[in-house]
């Protein structure tokens, strides 16, 4: 009788799900305010203080592993230069479905406000640097994660032309992103809060694989500045059978964006690169500043059967598109690409998508920022 309720009580045991945790990483530099007060959080138990984020997300890697974990890294302002200098961040790949991850940045003072544009957290990067500024590891698996609050500039590990000050490529300029997500499982994940620039070779994207049928993605108030086409690919695969739901890309500004071929009818030149319905039910495009990217605002090399539920809501577009048209108009360049098997690029301003699509818009404005 007692082995038979022994074994009740551990199947019972099992089908049950593991206790959640939460924890909270504080990461400051020596000898400031905020490293002082981490170190009076710390109980080592729930919470940590660190020196550095190279060390944070060692250990982060490490409290995901198991049950279902709630793992907080949060960053104070100031600049970070990784281990030994190396300019780049890494987390160990990471297989736990249930857990989630927030790496937030920009608080001010001793952790009592979070200001991510007045006390930037800058990661800053290296000459030569080995790959991404951030990356997770190769098909991570989270319930979520949150990439909050940090500035990426390429500027140190870019090479640039004595006489123009132009972006040499080929040359010692290391052309990965500067955020990456390397195939990340998850069921939601958010990019808010954070400045990407001067990027060779794109700033992120979203190319996940989604793990549930009601996968969300929020990208949301972040800064793309002279970088070579920050989003090449805004939507994802499928991934057995599960989709992103809704993709969101709500109140960025995207200035001064370029693309690297200069000519303008053989490859992707839009700040933003829109991309087909395979892995994604909708995406909005709402409440967003796009402004003098030099190939337009938006890429749309898809026919318009294979795209997306499609929402263009409450931007603002002033003189994008020079690439096509050194004297264009403020309007121009809203939407440019093939639209299928066009022989030539279409260059659509705002009243040719408002009255040739039928994507679901309004608001929309022509207004020099």
């Amino acid at each position: 009788m007692l082995r038979a309720l022994f074994l009740s009580l551990f199947a019972l045991a099992l089908a049950l799900p593991a206790a959640a945790n939460d924890y909270t990483l504080y990461v400051a530099p020596r000898g400031t305010d905020a490293y002082a007060y981490a170190e009076q959080q710390a109980d080592n138990d729930n919470t940590y203080a660190h020196r550095s984020l190279h060390r944070a997300l060692t250990q982060a890697g490490e409290l995901l592993a198991s049950g279902s974990p709630t793992v907080r890294i949060l960053v104070a302002g100031g600049e970070f230069d990784g281990q030994f200098g190396a300019g780049t961040w890494a987390l160990a790949s990471v297989d736990n479905p249930r857990a989630r991850l927030h790496i937030l940045g920009g608080h001010a003072g001793a952790f009592d406000a979070r200001t991510p544009f007045e006390t930037p957290t800058l990661l800053k990067t290296s000459e030569g640097r080995g790959g991404p500024i951030f990356t997770l590891g190769q098909r991570a698996v989270l319930k979520e994660f949150v990439f909050s609050g940090f500035v990426l500039d390429a500027g140190p590990s870019n090479v640039y032309d004595d006489d123009t000050n132009s972006l040499v490529r080929g040359s010692g300029t290391r052309t990965y992103t500067l955020l990456s997500f390397r195939n990340l499982r998850t069921e939601r994940l958010v990019v808010a809060d954070n400045v990407f620039m001067n990027g060779p070779q794109g700033a992120m994207d979203p190319t996940i694989a989604p793990a549930a049928r009601d996968t969300r993605v929020l990208i949301q108030n972040n800064f793309f500045l002279n970088t070579l086409i920050p989003i090449q690919q805004l939507g994802t695969m499928s991934w057995r059978g599960n989709r992103i739901a809704t993709l969101a890309l709500r109140h960025n500004a995207f200035l001064m964006n370029w693309p690297f071929n200069p000519d303008p009818p053989s490859s992707t030149v839009g700040a933003v690169s829109l991309y087909h319905k395979e892995g994604t039910d909708r995406v909005e495009i709402e409440g967003n500043l796009f402004a003098y990217n030099v190939g337009g605002a938006m890429q749309h090399d898809w026919p318009f059967d294979r795209m997306p539920d499609l929402a263009m809501r409450n931007n603002l577009f002033f003189a994008n598109g020079s690439l096509f048209d050194e004297d264009a108009s403020d309007d121009t360049g809203v939407l440019v690409g093939k639209f299928g098997p066009n022989p030539r690029y279409l260059i659509i301003d705002l009243y040719g998508v408002e009255d040739d699509t039928d994507y679901d818009g309004g608001g929309n404005v022509i207004l020099d920022p």
